[in-house]
C-alpha cells in the first residue's frame, strides 16, 4: 500500500513499498489519485522509493499515470540505487532530499537525513545536509554529503563528507573498515592492519591532512584506564 505523509515544510512524501511489483504500482497510483485527488493536486510531492530501481518504464508510467493527472510537483524522485539516480538525473529529474527552508534560511542549520537501514552494493545516499545512517554502509554503497557523516554500524563502502568543498566537515563510524575517506577536497587513506580498523573513530580535516582519532568518549575510558 502507498502512504502519504506530511513532512512538516508543507509537502508530501508519497512513499511506495519496495516489494510492490512494477505491474502493481500503477493500480496502486491510480487509486491514490482517486481518493486523495483533493489533498494531491498542486501539492509538492517527493516521491520515495527506497531502495528501488526506477527503469524509463516505470518513471514513464508514474509520470503519464500519476503526475500529470493528479496536478501534483515533484519536488524529488528517491531512491538509493545508484544507477537509476544516475538515470533520473540524466533526463533532469531531481534526486535529493529538498532543503528545508526553515531550517536553512531562519536558522542557518543543514537539515539532516536520518536512515534507519543499511545500504548495499550498488546504493547511494547524496544529500545536501549531514547524514546519520544507523545501519552498515557495505563495500560499494556510497554516501555523499555536504556536511557531516555519522555511521553508527560498520562502514565498508565509500563515504565523501563536505562534498561541496567544506573541509570543516567530518565523519563518525561505530567500525571504521573502510580503505578511504573523503572531506572536502582531500581524501584519507587506512591500510587493514592499521590501529584504527574496526574501532569508532572520528575523520577530519586539520591544517590540510585528514586526520583519525577514536571517539572522544572512548578515548576518554582508555584514558581512564590507564590511569
Amino acid at each position: 500500500m502507498i502512504k502519504i505523509k506530511g513532512t512538516g515544510d508543507s509537502m508530501l512524501r508519497c512513499i511506495i513499498p519496495e516489494e510492490m511489483s512494477a505491474s502493481d504500482m500503477p493500480s496502486a497510483l491510480d487509486e491514490l489519485r482517486a481518493k486523495g485527488q483533493q489533498l494531491l493536486h498542486g501539492a509538492e510531492v517527493i516521491l520515495d522509493f527506497g531502495a528501488r530501481p526506477l527503469d524509463s518504464g516505470v518513471v514513464s508510467s508514474i509520470l503519464s499515470e500519476f503526475v500529470w493527472p493528479s496536478g501534483v510537483r515533484i519536488v524529488a524522485w528517491i531512491t538509493y540505487d545508484a544507477a537509476s539516480q544516475d538515470n533520473l538525473k540524466r533526463v533532469g529529474l531531481p534526486t535529493s532530499e529538498p532543503v528545508q527552508a526553515k531550517f536553512s534560511k531562519s536558522r542557518g542549520l543543514k537539515p539532516a537525513l536520518v536512515l534507519h537501514r543499511s545500504l548495499r552494493s550498488g546504493q547511494r545516499v547524496e544529500h545536501r545536509g549531514d547524514v546519520v545512517i544507523s545501519g552498515h554502509v557495505n563495500d560499494g554503497a556510497e554516501v555523499l554529503s555536504s556536511g557531516h557523516v555519522v555511521i553508527l554500524g560498520r562502514l565498508n563502502g565509500l563515504v565523501h563528507a563536505g562534498y561541496e568543498g567544506d573541509e570543516g566537515a567530518s565523519v563518525i563510524a561505530r567500525s571504521m573498515e573502510a580503505l578511504q575517506v573523503r572531506i572536502g577536497g582531500k581524501i584519507g587513506s587506512l591500510e587493514r592492519n592499521a590501529q584504527w580498523w574496526g574501532k569508532m573513530v572520528t575523520v577530519r580535516v586539520d591544517e590540510g591532512s585528514v586526520l583519525i582519532d577514536y571517539w572522544p568518549a572512548l578515548k576518554a575510558e582508555r584514558i581512564e584506564d590507564a590511569v
